[in-house]
């Protein structure tokens, strides 16, 4: 998802630096956030605690939506140069095989958890309703918008000062 605006049509141009903190703190405030609203119970404060950073996460995601290195991973292909549309595919490829490991341990956290609980052995957490499955696709919604830009911004290298 990019989003493209009038002023800068091919993308905010942001640092690699800033780039990588705003990645940063979206893929860690995002399920931190989560977490505090799941243990917040009839806590306030935490559950207060966990949409600030949920809130936070996205206002990190809205930046990084607009910005050129991601303009990049989310642009056709005759709107790329040859050398954009090659680190595109290279990190586009990564990304891939990144998140299907995620989704595959995700799977098979699930299917142990239950089957375990089901035998009695071990009770470990598992979603169990509405709220718990929508944050969890809406961090993998996250992660599958961003993951390739991540790819590019931790990888190439940051630009020297001259």
């Amino acid at each position: 998802m990019f989003i493209r605006s009038k002023a800068h049509p091919f993308g905010r141009p942001l640092q690699t630096g800033t780039v990588r903190i705003l990645l940063i703190v979206l893929y860690a405030f995002y399920p931190l956030g989560c977490i505090l609203q799941l243990v917040a119970g009839g806590s306030v404060a935490l559950g207060l605690a966990g949409v600030a950073l949920v809130v936070a996460a996205l206002a990190a995601f809205a930046v990084l939506a607009g910005s050129s290195l991601h303009r990049q991973t989310q642009e056709p292909e005759s709107l790329l140069d040859e050398r954009e549309r090659e680190e595109r595919n290279r990190a586009s490829f990564q990304a891939h095989s990144v998140f299907s490991g995620i989704v595959l341990i995700g799977v098979l956290y699930m299917m142990l958890t239950a089957d375990m609980a089901a035998n009695g052995k071990l009770d470990l957490w598992r979603p169990t309703d509405g709220t718990h499955w929508n944050a969890i696709f809406g961090g993998l919604i996250l992660l599958s918008f961003t993951l390739p830009g991540a790819v590019l911004a931790f990888g190439k290298a940051p630009v020297e000062a001259d």
